[in-house]
């Protein structure tokens, strides 16, 4: 079965690549174990860049929408309707408003995690930060670097309000990880918590979480706008 992609507008892309793949996969023109074409031909058929296209997948993946198998390709993962349909809907009504309220509960949230992990991470925990921050699947990082935050601030409620959040976040990600100088201004975010956090400074770490978490706002307004 050959699936017919649409030419999707380049403003939103990442957005629209992933919401036509789920469509796709819910009325059944992908179907569970099929694999997607190649990267330069998906591309093509989107016509959206590659780097974006690969921004899409990762998200997809990291919802388990999508899984990617080494050496092989992409393929849909043997998800349910229901599954497909929760984050499909959220990002379809992610508004200024969604994106404000989603933001004021992590600002609310992480900031604190961010200062309770100053004063009690460990050097095994700063040092695992330390490595994540060298991954360059920047997408991949910025999930993995908020969840040991988290972790190493040693209050599991809080972790698991945030890992809720996270699942919610998702689709902002997909969003906002493709705006010009995005990745690189979070990754040096980034290091500035994990510098926070080394330095067992909890009014630097609550700074840093709060600046990068206000600016990634900001840029997902834009987005969305």
């Amino acid at each position: 079965m050959t699936a017919e992609f649409t030419p999707l507008d380049r403003s939103s892309a990442a957005a629209q690549a992933m919401r036509q793949i789920q469509e796709m996969i819910v009325d059944g023109r992908l179907a569970a174990g099929q694999r997607l074409p190649a990267e330069r031909e998906l591309s093509e058929m989107l016509q959206i860049s590659r780097p974006t296209l690969r921004e899409t997948i990762r998200s997809l993946v990291s919802l388990n929408i999508l899984e990617s198998r080494h050496g092989s390709g992409t393929y849909v993962a043997a998800l349910d309707t229901k599954t497909l349909l929760e984050p499909l809907q959220f990002v379809m009504s992610l508004s200024v408003r969604t994106v404000d309220e989603l933001f004021e509960a992590r600002l609310l949230i992480e900031p604190a995690l961010a200062a309770l992990a100053a004063a009690r991470a460990d050097a095994g925990q700063v040092a695992v930060m330390r490595a994540v921050l060298d991954n360059p699947d920047r997408v991949a990082t910025d999930v993995a670097l908020h969840r040991l935050v988290a972790d190493a601030a040693g209050n599991a409620v809080l972790a698991a309000l945030l890992q809720t959040l996270s699942t919610l976040g998702q689709a902002s990600r997909a969003l906002t990880a493709t705006r010009p100088g995005m990745l690189r201004r979070t990754a040096a975010e980034h290091r500035a918590i994990v510098d926070a956090i080394d330095r067992r400074d909890p009014d630097a770490a609550r700074a840093a979480m709060t600046e990068h978490l206000e600016r990634v706002a900001a840029e997902a307004r834009r987005t969305v706008a």
